[in-house]
């Protein structure tokens, strides 16, 4: 898996670290680039992938990317052939980020969301995390009732800002 987009120059200070998935409602990312324009700095997309989890972060590759394995071990046969899914991800950034002409970079973790976005913020200095509400509807209270609300998790624990973006229940989504 990539472990990476870099900076199309030199990396701005304090970035925002954005919390994405790839079916996100584009206008989160749009709003949140906003807000990096207007604080004179980039975005860090940050994808949390946690369907897969870290095999061992001391054999990290010469690039800097970590062995993963999936969390359900019949998925190695299903995403045989398929496009990588952060590479997706990364193209559909760039659609609607790259017209904006705000500094963005992708990153990659594994694991669960909340420690995977602390983690980011801490390493690149975030000025702020920044993270979508729940999903509206049924799926979306099922995945807050399960796993627990990212957002509330973060504006708990964190040292740095947390900034909770609203849906929009009509938007786009990123995935087309």
């Amino acid at each position: 898996m990539s472990a990476s987009r870099p900076w199309p120059g030199p990396a701005p200070e304090a970035p925002l670290v954005l919390g994405v998935e790839p079916d996100q409602d584009r206008h989160l990312v749009v709003r949140a680039a906003r807000v990096a324009a207007r604080m004179g700095t980039g975005v860090v997309c940050t994808w949390v992938d946690t369907t897969h989890v870290p095999v061992a972060e001391s054999v990290a590759g010469i690039d800097g990317t970590v062995p993963t394995a999936p969390l359900d071990p019949d998925s190695v046969d299903d995403d045989a052939g398929a496009e990588e899914p952060a590479a997706i991800l990364v193209a559909r950034l760039a659609e609607v980020l790259d017209p904006l002409h705000v500094p963005w970079c992708f990153a990659y973790r594994v694991g669960e969301a909340t420690r995977g976005l602390t983690a980011e913020a801490k390493e690149r200095d975030a000025a702020m995390i920044v993270v979508g509400a729940r999903r509206p509807g049924f799926g979306g209270w099922m995945n807050e009732m399960i796993g627990g609300s990212v957002a509330g998790r973060l504006a708990h624990t964190q040292a740095v800002p947390v900034l909770v973006l609203p849906t929009k229940h009509e938007g786009e989504l990123m995935a087309r």
